[in-house]
């Protein structure tokens, strides 16, 4: 978006006085940052903001300034605006996505591709890597103080988005915004170790019980693993555990697609997916109502494992073959 637009639409969006804005499930990195950060600005105005996450805060990112005031639910449902952060559709946010409508203005800040969803006033561009770098030029078009504390919050969006600036998403731009952002008082080390390097035990048995189910299809065109509920069950983890692993899966050598099933419940499987070579995985995902990139995206999937895994695997072997 260039600064007229950006410009625009802030303006639009800072008429009202109370803020709900909202995580999609399982929140991440860029989810929370851009959320908080947004929060931060908007309370700085003057304005009432809450953060919204129905999957609270996963434990990594407990270090966020302003994650101890995340809500899981609300009992207030009348707000002036709703944002929907880093997502494009309001039934990502589980059952509290009807709050969002019921705002009197709808505003959605995200960067994947989608021509409809949610939205009003949309600050959406699929180019940024990622919702925070999306509002760094937001903060900065508008003129809007930058602290040690939000830069933290964007650089941590930017940071896991990017896979630590490793992923195909990253621009010229994206260090460009970064760097701003640590000359402000982010540090990227300390902001890398907390996003990558701190997980509980029980994570990192549970990615193992992920790695070690991993088969290869098609000529080792698709690489595939999977974590049945009892797994989850066994270690007491969750699906918030697994945040990154599809990433180890991506790595094996070869593979055209990679897949990492979840069964977080029974007849529900959770499906990320990642690829290389240019496949769109994009289009796989958007065959089960899911969404996301090119190169990553994800979906939810009704059925057992072995239902789940199997439409899948069809459906990637669909785009390949056409």
């Amino acid at each position: 978006m260039n600064r007229s637009d950006l410009r625009d639409a802030w303006r639009k969006l800072a008429a009202g006085n109370s803020f709900l804005l909202a995580c999609h499930e399982r929140p991440d990195g860029d989810c929370l940052g851009a959320a908080l950060a947004l929060a931060r600005a908007l309370r700085a105005m003057g304005k009432d903001a809450v953060v919204l996450s129905p999957d609270g805060v996963p434990e990594h990112y407990r270090f966020l300034p302003g994650s101890d005031a995340v809500v899981t639910s609300v009992d207030n449902t009348d707000f002036d605006v709703a944002v929907l952060v880093d997502s494009e559709l309001t039934k990502r946010v589980g059952k509290s996505g009807g709050i969002l409508t019921g705002a009197r203005v709808h505003v959605r800040i995200d960067h994947h591709p989608s021509p409809d969803g949610f939205g009003q006033i949309r600050i959406v561009d699929p180019t940024v890597s990622s919702s925070c770098e999306l509002i760094a030029e937001l903060f900065e078009a508008n003129g809007i103080p930058i602290d040690a504390d939000t830069a933290t919050l964007l650089l941590t969006g930017m940071v896991f988005d990017t896979g630590g600036f490793r992923f195909q998403n990253t621009s010229p731009a994206t260090f460009e915004v970064a760097a701003r952002l640590a000359a402000l008082g982010a540090s990227p080390s300390a902001i890398a170790r907390e996003v990558f390097e701190s997980r509980p035990l029980m994570a990192l048995r549970l990615l193992g019980t992920a790695l070690g189910s991993l088969q290869m299809e098609d000529d080792g065109r698709i690489v595939w693993g999977e974590i049945a509920l009892g797994d989850f069950k066994a270690l007491g983890a969750s699906d918030a555990d697994t945040e990154g692993a599809v990433n180890l899966v991506a790595s094996v050598k070869g593979p055209v697609v990679a897949i990492l099933l979840r069964e977080v419940e029974p007849g529900t499987v959770r499906v990320s997916l990642r690829s290389r070579e240019g496949f769109d995985v994009n289009r796989v995902a958007r065959a089960f109502d899911g969404g996301g990139h090119a190169a990553a995206a994800g979906c939810t999937v009704n059925g057992s494992l072995d239902e789940a895994r199997s439409r899948v695997i069809a459906e990637v072997r669909r785009w390949m073959d056409s």
